[in-house]
């Protein structure tokens, strides 16, 4: 672990659900309250130039501050892996899981107080890839494969930007209806699988869909990713399933494969809905290949 950074860029996703118009200069001059001095204050217009921006940014400076939600966070990732600088985030999203997982404050004054007493520390990424298509992304907190990357898919983002969590009811009732479970061929660790499934979740951190520790043993820097499983079943089975777990906060899932793994790779019958970090990834074609990168992001977190 190390001593948080000094010197910071924010990256502000100014269609984040609770980020106001002047958030750029009001989190500003709270940093600069903190201690903390802001060389670049960034506003990318899409989750590409995010990316884009994060990558000019890393190395340059110390920290960067993500003022947005887990989207824009996992937008930023690719862009510092591997380097020194140490990513952060303030939680201005529909959901912040991240802020969740890793204890930070949802108002921006003690998130930054947080962080700026804070710490930094080496966690594991995952890293997803469709060979075929020869593409591939990151995840900082899971992978979802199935029903919960339909929902994502049918998510309206405009509905997103009023309502908040609303918008995510919304598309599981669309996607609750039109969902089938996949067959696929699962290799874990290179071991074979033949399972049907409704979803499939490739966890790095516990918590899930907000507060849920659906992988409640996940660690960000064991170099394992959790899996956790649900088979098929009849529709109001699923119903009250997924109410359990709403009403429960926890829910061991069908552990229809191992608990853990380095890699998996997953050839469905069909092509399978995937989200990543709760935004959903550009459909591909052919096998979806899923492995942790150990250490691979220093990230900027408050002190436990």
């Amino acid at each position: 672990m190390r001593e948080p950074p000094r010197e910071v860029a924010l990256l502000l996703n100014k269609n984040a659900f609770a980020v106001r118009p002047d958030d750029g200069d009001r989190i500003a001059t709270l940093c600069t309250e903190a201690g903390l001095t802001v060389v670049d204050i960034v506003v990318p217009q899409s989750a590409e130039a995010m990316a884009n921006a994060a990558a000019r940014l890393a190395g340059e400076v110390e920290g960067l501050l993500v003022v947005g939600g887990d989207g824009a966070l996992n937008s930023a990732l690719a862009g510092c892996l591997g380097t020194e600088t140490a990513l952060g985030m303030l939680p201005r999203g529909t959901v912040n899981v991240w802020a969740r997982e890793i204890g930070l404050p949802s108002q921006p004054e003690r998130a930054i107080r947080a962080l700026t007493a804070g710490t930094t520390r080496r966690v594991d990424v995952g890293r997803i890839e469709w060979p075929e298509a020869d593409e591939r992304s990151h995840f900082v907190l899971m992978a979802g494969l199935g029903f919960d990357g339909e929902v994502t898919r049918l998510v309206n983002r405009r509905l997103k930007r009023f309502v908040g969590f609303g918008a995510y009811v919304v598309a599981s009732l669309a996607a609750y209806m039109r969902h089938e479970p996949y067959a696929a061929r699962i290799e874990v660790d290179g071991a074979v699988h033949e399972l049907e499934l409704t979803q499939l979740v490739v966890a790095n951190a516990r918590r899930y869909g907000g507060n849920l520790p659906l992988a409640a043993s996940a660690d960000l820097a064991d170099g394992l990713l959790d899996l956790w499983t649900l088979g098929p079943a009849s529709k109001w089975q699923h119903a009250a399933r997924f109410a359990r777990i709403v009403a429960s906060g926890s829910d061991p899932g069908d552990r229809l494969l191992p608990v853990r793994a380095r890699s998996l790779r997953v050839s469905a019958v069909h092509e399978v809905a995937v989200q990543l970090d709760g935004d959903p990834a550009p459909p591909h074609p052919g096998p979806i290949v899923l492995s942790v990168l150990p250490g691979a992001l220093r990230a900027w977190l408050p002190r436990r």
